[in-house]
Order: structure tokens, then C-alpha cells, then sequence
């Protein structure tokens, strides 16, 4: 796809409509595209989700740039602290590190109205930019894509509705934000699928209020870790109810890894529901049987510190992740015309924090590489920077970028969850693959350097 101004409006079609299909429909409707962003789930399947997600250095610049609501803090600004406790409730270790945790659903409630100006109890819209976005957007649930295919500059995308019936739309640029299970991802690149890798996470949020007064000070602000041989623990304040951050209405959200093997009686009886179904990723809340929910919290008691098994024991409908990967081999297809976006591209362990981080990232990038539209329908948006005052990236360059974060940061989640989960001989056949890693960024590096490549 040639980096020039676009003669005509464009059209583009999103598959998937969570957060990395978002933060792409935002960019892409700021720069003047007609944006259809096609979800496969129901409105009912992406409500409350809740989970606790961190906002790293590219979220924070992507509502720095395209927020029209930047009045409204959207995460809870940390004490600067990422502590360890031991079994006895004692602070061991102190790391300084400025984080800002936040949730999915107070993201996705910003960034629709953003988008198409879903208006909901999450963004109050009283105090907010004009939206001076220059093109159309359209967010559809119940949308399965089923097929993609290029022919000179267009892309045909064919989808069925839940409801019945089909339709077959033509696109100049397609983003695939369909998840780590992604469909698209699969079309394309055959054989990557998404692969168990041993452990599972259990979920769960309580409201600051409902806590004791001493768990609440241990926790305070920090992001807080317990590790103990073949399992850790985290807990840290995310926003609310409707993305309030007052102090006794945020939520301890908790994530504790758990060992479970591979096709084992154990992992087919924690992923199976009231009603005899087999899930193979996620244990959604209120599907878990009782007696399953009983013995995880017999097990809290006696392998947690007091104030992270208050936390669990209080949880009302905990739900359960199995930790997998996923990893295409490329990011850019059809001379260019149809991208892989967040966890479609990668879908890495969530021990960085980095899952959102890197769909903001891929939405930034995103902006410095397609055609613009030179003749949108209205004036261009003037929150985030004009065409002619950000630097533009070669395709080539911006699929370069894309990989190296997802390969990096895949390496170095691995690591992580290897270290804390399994033998130190797993952690450190993990962390020789991730140096090798960075030796070959530093030695791409220094050749492009050296040989004014890109």
C-alpha cells in the first residue's frame, strides 16, 4: 500500500470490535475513514466483562491524543510501588514503578463513545471536545466474518449475522482485531493455533468496601505479588462500578496462576460448567459448579497470606482464563490492504501487562502508515497531531516494528510465567531465547545503522 494522500473517501472494515478493534476504529475514523467495525459476539456477551487490565505508555499516549473526554480519569493512579509479600503478610521486596490500572469495560465504554458516541454511565458527556472526527462509524454485534479475499487494491470481506442472512462488503483496508482466536489469522496463516501452555488464571474482583481495613493497608495502591513454588498471586485496584474511582467503590481485582496440565482429569473438571459444558478457554462467571469454586478457596486458605485469601474467599462469581499463545508470521497481507492488529498478530502470557499496551500500539503506528483522506466530510479532527506534523513509516517499516514488539514481548512474558510457575531449568531455557532476542534487535540495530537501512 503506497504512504500517500488517498484521492477518494475510503472505507474500512474492523473485525472485531473488543479494544484493539476500537483503538484502530478511532484512528481510522479520525483520519477521515468510513469505519464498520464487525463484532461476532452480542451485545449481552461483552457486558461486564470487568476484568483488571493495566495502562501502560502507548494507552496513555492513544487518550492523550484521541480522548474527547480526557477530563475523566479513566484508571487508578498507583503509589509508584509494585510490592511482595511472604506468607506471613510482610512486605519483602518494593520495586518503584508508576502504574495505572484500569479495566476492560471502563476502556471499551470510553473508547465506543469515542467511536460512535455510545453513551453509557461510564463517560460522563457533559464535559467533552466536540466530536469533529471526519469520518462514518458503525458498530455491529452478531457479525461472523467467514471469508477474506484481495483482488486489485479492494478487499471482499463476507460475513453471516447471527440473525440470519449474509453480506459481502468491499473494503480499500481491513484491520483483523479478532482476538487471539482469531479466524482471519488462521485463514492466513495456517498452523497458528492458540496453544495451552500449562496454567490457568483465576479471576475475580471485590469492592474496596467489603475488604477489612488491614487488607486494605497492606494493599493500598500497590500492585501486589505473593509467589510461592508452582503458583503466584497479584491484586491491585482497578476502577468500579461504571469506572468510578472513588476510594470503597473500586475493586481488588485478583489474578492467581494456578499448574494445571495439559488434557488432565483436573483441567476437564475446572472447565466444566453447571451444565456438563467443556470450556476450553474461559470459565465464565456464574458457569463455574459450586463444589469446583469450594475446594479453590479451601486451597486459599491454606496456601495464601491472610489478606490475598480475603480477597479470593469474597469474590462472588471468580471466573477462570487457561493461559495460552498464539503468534502469526507476518503482520501485513494483500499488498498491505488487510492488517493483523492486537491479540490477532500476538496474543502473548498476560504477565507483562502488555496485551492493551500493544493494541494501542499497533492503532498509533497505524496512523503514521495508511493513505489519508484528503476529502472527508468534515473538517480533520484537531485532537491529535495533523499529517504533515508526525513522521510516516513505510509499510515495510511498520510491520518491522509490529513484529519486534510482539516477538520481544512475548519472550519476556514467557520468562516471567515460566519463572514463577514451573523449575528454574524451564525459566532459564526461556530466558536464553530472550536474550538471543534482544542480541538480534541490537544487531538489527547497528546494521541499519550502519547501512542506512530503515
Amino acid at each position: 500500500m503506497p504512504v500517500a494522500m488517498a484521492e477518494k473517501s475510503l472505507n474500512a472494515v474492523i473485525v472485531g470490535g473488543s479494544l484493539a478493534g476500537l483503538f484502530q476504529g478511532v484512528v481510522l475514523k479520525n483520519l477521515g475513514y468510513n469505519v464498520r467495525i464487525l463484532e461476532r459476539a452480542g451485545p449481552d456477551d461483552l457486558r461486564e466483562q470487568g476484568a483488571g487490565i493495566t495502562a501502560r505508555e502507548e494507552v496513555q499516549d492513544f487518550f492523550n491524543k484521541y480522548d474527547r473526554f480526557s477530563a475523566q480519569p479513566y484508571s487508578v493512579q498507583g503509589d509508584g510501588k509494585i510490592q511482595f509479600i511472604d506468607q506471613n503478610g510482610k512486605v519483602t521486596e518494593t520495586w518503584k514503578q508508576q502504574l495505572r490500572m484500569t479495566s476492560w469495560d471502563t476502556l471499551y465504554h470510553r473508547l465506543r463513545a469515542n467511536f460512535d458516541g455510545l453513551k453509557s454511565d461510564y463517560v460522563a458527556t457533559e464535559h467533552h471536545t466536540a466530536d469533529t472526527g471526519a469520518g462514518a462509524a458503525s458498530y455491529e454485534f452478531g457479525c461472523n466474518v467467514t471469508d477474506v479475499k484481495y483482488d486489485m487494491g479492494t478487499v471482499e470481506v463476507k460475513f453471516e449475522r447471527s440473525t440470519g442472512g449474509g453480506e459481502t462488503l468491499h473494503a480499500d483496508l481491513v484491520i483483523a482485531a479478532d482476538g487471539p482466536t482469531s479466524g482471519i489469522r488462521r485463514m492466513l496463516c495456517p498452523g497458528t493455533e492458540r496453544k495451552y501452555v500449562g496454567y490457568v488464571a483465576w479471576r475475580g474482583t471485590v469492592v474496596e468496601k467489603q475488604i477489612s481495613d488491614e487488607t486494605k493497608a497492606l494493599f493500598r495502591s500497590y500492585v501486589n505479588f505473593f509467589i510461592y513454588p508452582g503458583g503466584h498471586i497479584l491484586i491491585y485496584l482497578i476502577p468500579g462500578k461504571n469506572g468510578s474511582l472513588k476510594s470503597g467503590e473500586r475493586l481488588l481485582n485478583y489474578v492467581w496462576y494456578c499448574n494445571y496440565a495439559a488434557n488432565s482429569p483436573e483441567l476437564r473438571n475446572l472447565m466444566t460448567d453447571t451444565e456438563g459444558h467443556y470450556h476450553r478457554i474461559t470459565m465464565p462467571r456464574g458457569k463455574m459448579r459450586p463444589e469446583v469454586c469450594a475446594q479453590q478457596m479451601v486451597h486459599a486458605e491454606k496456601i495464601l497470606p491472610a489478606a490475598f485469601a480475603e480477597v479470593v474467599r469474597s469474590t462472588k462469581q471468580p471466573f477462570v482464563q487457561c493461559i495460552t499463545e498464539a503468534a502469526a508470521t507476518q503482520a501485513v497481507f494483500f499488498d498491505g490492504h488487510l492488517l493483523l492488529a492486537g491479540d490477532a498478530l500476538c496474543a502473548f502470557r498476560p504477565h507483562t501487562g502488555s496485551s492493551t499496551n500493544q493494541a494501542a500500539l499497533h492503532a498509533l503506528l497505524l496512523r503514521r502508515t495508511v493513505p489519508l483522506d484528503i476529502v472527508p466530510s468534515k473538517p480533520q479532527n484537531t485532537i491529535s497531531p495533523g499529517p504533515s506534523k508526525i513522521d510516516r513509516l513505510t509499510m515495510q517499516a511498520y510491520e518491522s516494528q509490529v513484529m519486534q514488539y510482539a516477538k520481544i514481548t512475548s519472550l519476556t512474558s514467557v520468562a516471567w510465567g515460566n519463572k514463577n510457575q514451573f523449575s528454574v531449568w524451564v525459566f532459564l531455557g526461556s530466558a536464553f531465547w530472550l536474550a538471543l532476542a534482544y542480541i538480534e534487535v541490537w544487531a538489527r540495530a547497528r546494521w541499519n545503522l550502519l547501512s542506512g537501512g530503515p
